[in-house]
């Protein structure tokens, strides 16, 4: 780029190459760091309850040992058409607990009843959510 007489900024035609902010060599001297981190599969699963849509409910996922939030999910209040729920999250922290619910405004949390959460997808979620897991 050039200036004109103005002092302005010139565009040439020619295109320049952008370049990537990392590159590969760089990811991979990253890649232990990353890793270390990792990120792990959780499921959300549950019924709704019945009934008329009237909004919508943000609910945190909890490392129960911890009590730090480690992931949300965003649901309806209820629903006549769609009820059972089964989302899977990538989750940074690892926990072998996790409790699924809302704040209330005085800052206490509340498990919801209909959902729970499972780190362990290799077993077979238990009859009935009971707004954790273990």
């Amino acid at each position: 780029m050039s200036n004109d007489c103005a002092g302005k900024p010139k565009v040439s035609p020619k295109r320049e190459h952008v370049r990537p902010p990392i590159t590969a060599t760089g990811v991979d001297s990253y890649a232990g760091v990353l890793s270390a981190i990792g990120l792990h599969e959780i499921l959300v699963a549950g019924n709704l309850p019945r009934g008329q849509t009237t909004g919508n409910i943000t609910y945190f996922i909890i490392d129960r040992s911890s009590k730090a939030i480690v992931s949300q999910v965003t649901l309806p209040d209820a629903s006549n058409q769609f009820n059972r729920v089964e989302i899977r999250l990538k989750v940074a922290r690892l926990s072998g607990a996790y409790d699924i619910g809302t704040f209330q405004s005085n800052g206490e949390f509340k498990p919801a009843e209909f959902l729970a959460v499972r780190s362990d997808l290799d077993t077979p979620p238990s009859g009935g959510a009971s707004g954790h897991a273990a």
